[in-house]
């Protein structure tokens, strides 16, 4: 079993609290989110990864492209305790939000107490082994995002992947995907997982244990809220 990882000093699940996943944030085509955290009154938000549809720190042309955003989060961040889980289109945020708790992949899960037990969070690309686990770890290089970022004359790379992304069903629904879940959850020692990712919208119980896949807020405005006592999906 791989060693599991928490923020020091440890987060505390608050009653209240949301979790938004996989909003894919695009200026001028996916700008919804904006006019959502404008009007969130909220303790903690807990944002669960592909936030943006590309934002990686140490790239000038995706840090210009969603100013907006990121300047709307920093805001936030000073009445609102935000805990970012860094996603695959995410990445290298620290520097970026500097009053946000940010958690990048290899420090995924992160594990925080709760009033009902410990709950796992992760965007969920984590425990994938193999050339996937390489591809990510060269995306964590400096050397290679600095390479990247001059080779990015124009935003013309930025801008490629970004009418790749643009084209992207986000609302897909996976076959069978209480399967993918049962193996996603072998890799957790508690007994609440909640994930992003996927863009699957369910709750699944397997024995003692309680996975969570968020829906993406992309496709209608769907969150996670807690009340204290569980966890239920809302809508903006």
């Amino acid at each position: 079993m791989k060693r599991q990882h928490s923020l020091k000093p440890p987060i505390s699940l608050k009653k209240g609290a949301v979790f938004l996943g996989d909003a894919h944030y695009h200026p001028g085509l996916r700008e919804e989110l904006e006019a959502f955290l404008n009007g969130l009154q909220a303790p903690q938000l807990f944002l669960m990864g592909d936030i943006f549809d590309l934002l990686v720190g140490g790239v000038r042309h995706s840090l210009a492209q969603n100013r907006s955003l990121i300047d709307l989060l920093n805001r936030l961040s000073l009445n609102c305790e935000i805990i970012y889980l860094e996603g695959n289109h995410d990445f290298l945020l620290q520097e970026i939000f500097p009053h946000i708790h940010v958690v990048p992949l290899f420090a995924q899960p992160l594990v925080i107490p709760s009033a009902i037990g410990d709950v796992a969070l992760a965007h969920g690309d984590n425990f994938i082994d193999g050339g996937y686990r390489l591809y990510r770890s060269l995306l964590y290089s400096r050397k290679v995002i600095a390479l990247l970022d001059a080779l990015d004359v124009g935003g013309w790379i930025s801008e490629r992947i970004q009418r790749y992304n643009a084209a992207k069903n986000l609302c897909k629904k996976i076959e069978d995907f209480d399967k993918i879940a049962k193996k996603r959850v072998a890799n957790y020692k508690t007994d609440i997982i909640i994930e992003g990712h996927y863009h699957q919208r369910c709750i699944c119980d397997f024995g003692a244990k309680r996975y969570i896949n968020l829906a993406s807020f992309a496709c209608g405005g769907e969150y996670l809220c807690f009340d204290g006592e569980g966890f239920t999906f809302c809508k903006s």
